[in-house]
């Protein structure tokens, strides 16, 4: 009975040795990964500080790369580690020396933009409710912003604060 036993335990033994050689690798697998996206998220984030801090490019580091600005936004991507502990991090940063004005088109407007309007729309005295009309916590809508069709034909110059894009209505053609 010795003999069986001993030989159906060796069988199950060699059968799960592959197995149980996985099952003890793996932990060190996964500190080695981790090691890699330590190594490479530490390149991306101090780059995309750096280039914050002096809005400027500086040089990129080995094993990453620097993606084409789109609005003014880059992102850099660093690979560290080799083989399958390869490891990825990407980041994205600003410079603001590139943004020309904020998005306002280089306007400057007379009042600030209301933050909630009412459901009234603005006399014809006061066509943009800068004058009395508007309060603290409401506004009236002025008649260039009551429908699409109205906004689009206006004169973005000719507003009183900046009402581009209002209502989801996407920029204004000439803003």
């Amino acid at each position: 009975m010795n003999l069986i036993s001993s030989m159906v335990g060796l069988s199950i033994i060699g059968a799960a040795a592959p197995s149980i050689m996985q099952i003890s690798l793996a932990p060190f697998e996964a500190q080695k990964r981790a090691q890699s996206f330590t190594q490479a998220e530490a390149l991306a984030v101090t780059f995309a500080g750096k280039a914050e801090a002096e809005q400027s490019l500086p040089d990129i580091p080995a094993g990453c790369s620097v993606t084409d600005p789109i609005d003014s936004v880059y992102r850099i991507d660093c690979i560290a580690g080799s083989r399958r502990f390869q490891s990825k991090a990407s980041r994205s940063f600003r410079i603001a020396t590139e943004i020309d004005d904020g998005g306002s088109g280089g306007r400057n407007f007379l009042f600030p933009t209301p933050t909630k309007y009412s459901g009234h729309q603005c006399p014809q005295n006061d066509r943009w409710g800068v004058y009395g009309t508007n309060t603290k916590t409401s506004a009236c809508k002025p008649q260039d912003l009551w429908t699409k069709q109205k906004y689009l034909a206006s004169d973005p110059n000719s507003w009183l604060y900046d009402a581009n894009n209002h209502n989801g209505w996407g920029n204004h053609p000439d803003y």
